[in-house]
């Protein structure tokens, strides 16, 4: 099994040309106590499936690290606890518009691989998420997301695993700037209003650092 120490010494060890090397290892630090938590927070995980992500972290880690590092994200980084920060709106809405730009981006820009906004609302707590799509199915107006299933091109779910009740209140947006920043922020909201945000799990960071805004 991979070390404590092996891995922290991995994590350190190289850095990028121009950034700096006390913000990396920050970052990474800050990002592999994180993973760690969760970790030993999961119910039932296996000796070997855990010692394969262990043996993994070091590598994404540094990945994530740098890429926070290089993102051109418009958000302010918090480097000690590896996130983005930015204001918070009132609360998490669609636009009426929101359909049109999507359809209009799937159709001309999105690539397999494009980092994207899913609004989830169907829970007391109301978040944003980042997926990513996998597939696009431009004959029968669809597009796939790694993480939440399939949505019509105007951003509507059409998941079948799910009621139609949910299925409203999940919305794939297109990925700009006003709607990528409550994902990459972790800003959730109640029935009272905003609360507390969200830590963004490895994947998402790793996600987030995709985006060329």
């Amino acid at each position: 099994m991979t070390q404590q120490g092996d891995i922290f010494q991995q994590l350190t060890s190289t850095t990028s040309v121009g950034v700096s090397s006390a913000a990396f290892a920050e970052l990474c630090t800050a990002l592999y106590e994180r993973e760690l938590n969760l970790l030993a927070h999961q119910p039932q995980v296996s000796t070997g499936l855990l010692q394969r992500r262990l043996q993994s972290l070091p590598y994404h880690v540094k990945n994530a690290a740098r890429g926070m590092l290089e993102s051109d994200a418009p958000y302010t980084l918090d480097i000690q606890n590896a996130s983005w920060q930015a204001p918070q709106k009132r609360q998490l809405t669609v636009s009426a518009t929101q359909g049109a730009k999507l359809q209009k981006w799937l159709l001309r820009q999105a690539r397999l691989g494009d980092t994207v906004a899913i609004f989830d609302c169907r829970g007391p707590i109301q978040l944003a998420r980042l997926d990513s799509i996998d597939r696009i199915d431009k004959e029968n107006q669809r597009v796939h997301c790694n993480m939440h299933g399939w949505f019509d091109f105007t951003g509507r779910c059409q998941d079948t695993g799910i009621d139609s009740s949910q299925q409203a209140q999940l919305a794939l947006l297109k990925p700009d700037a006003s709607n990528l920043a409550p994902a990459f922020c972790g800003h959730q909201w109640n029935h009272k209003g905003k609360v507390d945000p969200r830590t963004l799990t490895l994947r998402e960071v790793l996600l987030a650092t995709t985006v060329d805004f």
